[in-house]
């Protein structure tokens, strides 16, 4: 019975040690974890953001958009300048003193910053609130979530039905560069007269040339019936009195001159043609055909929906020949002035900005 019993308590102690040893074991395991949890946390918090302006961090997604934005533009680059050819090493390899992987890294920080320096500006303003990349992801969903029920409430819905990353940021980026600018234009950038003549005469050469044009005088004759449609015996007349007039003009007769001989005076008209409206000169022929003319030249006769046209260039004006005057154009400047404050403004904070790189996620990224 005693030696039973002696067991017995041999037993409990042996139990209760083991049990103090493997608590002690799991009391050290949790003080290991939770002296390195702040570790962990640091770690994967770093591998978020690739640098810091201003104390405002850009998300490495931030980072990977811009190099998208660049990435056929230095393709192009070195193609042109070293006809690298795309392959699996094209990234790596250096090309003269430069490697593709570096300059894109360069460029897409460069552009990153610039554009945190936007949304800073922005945030100044009160025109965003939260202009972190999680804050985008959070607003882009629930936009395409108020999206989608609309359109299946049959609700009219502007833009797409559902908008990519990429085109919600510049939706969003292009509105929030609007409102920043009238925002500052009302207060602190509003400009009086002198200043917007100032800056029209410092740069009108650059943003106010005159297009080029071309000062017609033209005979007008149509052939439509009162239904607006072609009447074939109309149109063999009065394609007779052009020849006509042409060839009075050609003798030496005023254009005024053959039009009255003609007893269609009150069919001559003046009309300026701007020869940068390729678009719309591409679907007329008499602008086509006025394009063509040298100053006192005389066309051949041209025929454009339903009427013939004879047209005689007065003046051509050359591209950068003349400005556009201030007074017509003064909406604009204001716009163009507010446009130049901004940018010069953005460049000085560029400059000006505290940047502090994760020099190791920027120096491991890859594309």
């Amino acid at each position: 019975m005693t030696k039973v019993l002696m067991g017995l308590m041999v037993h409990k102690f042996c139990r209760l040690k083991w049990l103090n040893i493997v608590g002690f074991l799991i009391l050290i395991i949790a003080i290991i974890i939770f002296i390195a949890k702040p570790e962990f946390t640091q770690t994967h918090h770093e591998d978020t953001y690739i640098a810091t302006v201003d104390g405002v961090e850009i998300h490495i997604s931030e980072f990977q958009r811009a190099i998208q934005a660049n990435r056929a533009g230095i393709i192009n680059y070195f193609h042109e300048k070293y006809d690298a050819a795309q392959s699996a090493a094209f990234w790596s390899t250096p090309y003269g003193n430069e490697i593709p992987l570096e300059l894109i890294k360069k460029k897409a920080l460069e552009d990153s910053m610039n554009l945190k320096i936007r949304q800073i500006l922005a945030k100044e303003q009160g025109v965003l609130s939260d202009i972190s990349y999680d804050g985008f992801v959070h607003n882009f969903n629930l936009e395409n979530e108020r999206r989608q029920k609309a359109i299946k409430n049959h609700q009219v819905v502007f833009g797409p039905a559902q908008y990519t990353e990429e085109t919600y940021f510049e939706y969003v980026m292009g509105n929030t560069t609007l409102s920043v600018k009238n925002q500052l234009m009302d207060h602190d950038w509003k400009p009086n007269e002198q200043q917007l003549i100032t800056f029209y005469e410092a740069n009108k050469s650059r943003l106010y040339d005159a297009p080029a044009t071309v000062k017609v005088r033209q005979l007008s004759l149509s052939f439509l019936d009162a239904s607006r449609n072609v009447d074939p015996l109309l149109k063999t007349q009065e394609k007779k009195k052009m020849e006509i007039a042409r060839e009075k003009i050609s003798s030496g007769i005023s254009f005024e001159q053959a039009a009255k001989d003609i007893n269609q005076a009150d069919q001559v008209s003046e009309q300026l043609y701007n020869l940068d409206s390729y678009r719309h000169n591409a679907r007329s022929p008499v602008a086509q055909a006025s394009a063509n003319l040298r100053p006192g030249e005389v066309s051949e006769i041209v025929e454009e929906n339903g009427h013939f046209y004879l047209i005689q260039c007065m003046e051509k004006g050359q591209k950068g020949s003349k400005y556009l005057a201030f007074d017509e154009i003064r909406e604009q400047v204001l716009k163009d002035f507010i446009d130049n404050k901004y940018e010069e403004y953005i460049r000085e904070r560029v400059t000006d900005a505290q940047v502090v790189l994760n020099e190791e996620l920027y120096r491991k990224f890859q594309m």
